[in-house]
């Protein structure tokens, strides 16, 4: 902790502003409490299992220093669950719930055109492909370089970044990397507005290479073992042993590409979104892909309190019919939503997370979704959000036939800010499951229903800040 401190004051005195007459420097910070009731959140509860609270907490402290060349920020971050460290020595913390979030610098070589470096969060669009993920104490950012450039007049804005992963210390090109995060990953987004932004249009390209992940090779010995009485030799006997080697492939790295874009149009009350993507390449354990996802949505104004949204989503998915067993071995079709925040697409219980993102060979995913929100005043505001969701395909990553339909999910949710910076967001999510989804979960026994019950205060205050002059 006393590095710790060193660090922060040292960031301080880094950031204060110079002698330019346009500096600025900002203190500010978060504090996220969330309460939490699990029954059924992020997977579906049976009888077996117990339902339980939580609590779950951020606090932030963000130094934020910007000049007419330089833009800079400094973010420190403790997320953790409320008693996983040492409650009576601060001392002693067991697990490191203390990081930097974010620590970049941004260079602008000309009004248009900057250069940025460091440990950044980024997202774009609709946060479906890369996003913030902040609903995640913990959030998401990259270590990055990018380039940002545009066109103010023009309604046009680009950005193009990469990123090359090591270990530490860091070792040759090809050196083996055996973390989870992708090993060298770039993206180019441009995004151009027209008739006065009554039309929006981006486009994204991004390739993330996985280096194969470490393989184990079955490896037996034999050994002979010789019995002696004394000087004398009275036998022997034999002694087989089998053991797993584990081989890395640092040479090996496979590079998967995902290409789309996205169209909104707004037009007095109505407001429509439309979007798609094709994912192709080769996925980490070398197997081929060619997979997609589409989905529309419309909004209208009806009166000024009510908004009402419909839309349906489209992830394409792999056959795992026993009969193609031959072919998933070589190609898949499930599309993986790589870096984006799911939260806020599909379902607040998030049952859906971990396949889209980790299982390289799930059946699909369909959508039908409707919301209304009402805002009772400028502070208040109430959301209710139902989904209806299903498999594309009829078998499960194992083989196993199941129906489709898995059921919907409803979610509500209310709003309430007292203060521009103080945010009060509780939440009721109710899952309504059928027998797929209950076999997709693993569950020994039938279900009537999962839900899932928050309360999250969030309070951003501005610690210090000095004014443009």
């Amino acid at each position: 902790m006393k590095n710790l401190s060193k660090l922060v004051f040292l960031a301080v005195i880094m950031l204060l502003p110079g002698t330019s007459s346009m500096a600025q420097f900002t203190v500010s910070g978060e504090f996220r409490p969330r309460a939490e009731y699990r029954d059924g959140y992020t997977k579906l509860r049976d009888s077996t299992q117990t339902a339980y609270g939580d609590i779950l907490g951020r606090a932030r402290i963000i130094f934020d220093y910007k000049n007419e060349k330089f833009t800079t920020r400094f973010s420190l971050q403790h997320a953790f669950v409320f008693g996983e460290n040492n409650c009576f020595n601060s001392d002693t913390i067991r697990n490191n719930t203390v990081n930097i979030f974010e620590a970049w610098f941004k260079y602008n070589f000309l009004a248009n055109f900057s250069v940025r470096v460091g440990r950044i969060a980024i997202s774009y669009d609709d946060q479906r492909l890369i996003g913030y993920n902040n609903w995640r104490p913990q959030g998401s950012a990259h270590d990055m370089v990018g380039f940002q450039w545009g066109a103010e007049k023009a309604a046009y804005q680009g950005d193009f970044g990469f990123a090359i992963n090591n270990t530490s210390p860091a070792g040759a090109f090809i050196s083996n990397y055996n973390m989870k995060n992708y090993k060298y990953m770039s993206y180019l987004w441009n995004q151009k507005s027209f008739f006065r932004n009554m039309l929006k249009i981006s486009v994204m390209g991004l390739i993330d290479a996985y280096q194969l992940p470490t393989q184990y090779q079955k490896v037996t010995s034999t050994q002979i073992l010789w019995v002696i009485n004394g000087q004398d030799t009275i036998g022997h006997t034999t002694l087989t042993t089998t053991s797993q080697v584990p081989i890395t492939n640092p040479n090996q790295v496979y590079a998967r590409f995902t290409l789309g874009g996205n169209v909104w149009f707004n037009w007095k009350n109505l407001s429509i979104w439309a979007g798609g993507y094709f994912q192709g390449g080769n996925i980490q354990d070398g197997r081929e892909v060619v997979a997609n996802m589409y989905g529309v949505n419309a909004a209208y104004q009806i009166v000024k309190p009510f908004r009402l949204m419909a839309g349906y989503e489209h992830l394409s998915g792999t056959d795992n019919n026993p009969a193609n067993k031959a072919e998933v071995a070589k190609k898949v079709n499930s599309f993986n939503v790589l870096y984006g925040t799911n939260h806020q697409l599909y379902g607040y219980m998030d049952l859906f997370n971990s396949m889209l993102t980790t299982s390289p060979n799930y059946p699909g995913l369909n959508q039908i979704y409707a919301r209304g929100t009402v805002n009772f005043s400028k502070v208040t505001s109430l959301e209710a959000t139902w989904r209806y969701f299903s498999f594309g395909k009829e078998y499960l990553t194992d083989g196993t036939k199941v129906s489709r339909n898995l059921g919907s999910e409803l979610d509500l949710m209310f709003l309430y800010k007292p203060l521009p910076n103080v945010e009060l967001n509780a939440a009721y999510c109710y899952f309504f499951p059928t027998s797929a989804m209950e076999l997709y979960n693993g569950l020994k026994s039938s279900v009537k229903g999962s839900q899932y019950v928050y309360l999250m205060i969030t309070y951003k205050p501005k610690f210090f800040s000095t004014e443009k002059n």
